[in-house]
């Protein structure tokens, strides 16, 4: 409820994906009564309704107060009792950050949650984070990001990620003071950690060679980074023959499949999906759900977090 598509028809779409992933997990949707009639009496699915809407254009920590009875805040709230292991929303992201963070409550030595995106490259998939869940920051902010960041690589399986920071030139001195203290910083705690992960500034045309596992930057700029990447790869596909030899370039470039960003920083796991995500998206997104619980991808992201602060104390 409150993305940009209509929910029933977005029920309508997801069916048939819950029913394929019937035997890897029991579901909840979280929606409108008028929806009900929508779904016939199953064992993996319960439906539980919300009276309330949280819209993209309310104020989130207004609605976030008032909208106690609303899907997203449901959702939050089942995760909070543990009801649930996962919760997606394609709803107002400003209003899921705000709830998440007060019900949730983020994760020993993280202050400020981040929005976690994943980014096909040449050589690897990249984490970008922040991709939205903060405008403004502080250069300690970065460094909490560059933390849950190689957290959550090394809970994905790679050994030793490495971090950039996102700038307009390679140098140390480039950038707003933020991004030049957040170097100093980086590099500093690089030294002193058991392997030399910080590998400075990556600028723009650079990020899809996939020098890093994880990229570091504000949530402006990475919200435009994101989406200018997403659009201009939309761009290629459009001008791309649609030809068999070239399927595996268009499934790389297509972003509509790609799992929504993770929230990380907080106490639970919160997929934020665009508000326009087509099937195929929310298919990656339940997908990683799934996976990231099976994982326990909380405890080894709050154990790899708290071992990246105690090496650098």
């Amino acid at each position: 409820m409150g993305s940009d598509t209509d929910s029933c028809f977005i029920i309508d779409s997801l069916l048939p994906v819950l029913q394929s992933l019937q035997d890897s997990a029991h579901f909840i949707i979280f929606g409108k009564k008028e929806c009900t009639q929508r779904i016939s009496p199953c064992s993996y699915i319960s439906y539980e309704i919300a009276y309330e809407s949280i819209e993209m254009g309310d104020h989130p920590l207004w609605a976030a107060r008032r909208k106690k009875n609303s899907s997203l805040a449901l959702g939050i709230q089942a995760l909070k009792t543990h009801s649930i292991d996962a919760f997606i929303s394609m709803g107002n992201t400003g209003a899921l950050l705000t709830t998440a963070r007060a019900q949730l409550k983020t994760l020993p030595s993280i202050t400020h949650p981040a929005l976690l995106a994943l980014l096909p490259t040449k050589k690897r998939t990249t984490a970008i984070l922040d991709v939205g869940a903060n405008v403004e920051y502080k250069s300690a902010h970065l460094i909490e990001f560059a933390a849950m960041g190689l957290a959550y690589q090394k809970a994905q399986g790679v050994a030793k990620p490495t971090v950039g920071l996102l700038n307009i030139g390679k140098e140390p001195l480039k950038g707003p003071k933020e991004l030049q203290q957040a170097y100093q910083e980086l590099e500093k705690l690089s030294q002193n950690h058991d392997y030399p992960f910080f590998l400075g500034n990556i600028e723009g045309r650079e990020v899809f060679e996939g020098t890093v596992d994880v990229l570091v930057t504000g949530g402006f700029a990475g919200n435009i980074f994101l989406k200018t990447a997403e659009g201009m790869a939309q761009f290629l596909l459009n001008q791309i023959p649609s030809t068999s030899s070239l399927e595996p370039l268009q499934h790389k470039l297509d972003y509509k499949k790609y799992p929504g960003a993770v929230l990380c920083g907080v106490n639970g796991i919160v997929i934020k999906c665009h508000g326009e995500a087509k099937i195929q998206a929310l298919t990656q997104s339940i997908l990683t759900a799934i996976d990231l619980a099976k994982k326990a991808f909380i405890e080894k992201i709050q154990a790899e977090i708290s071992s990246f602060y105690s090496q650098n104390r």
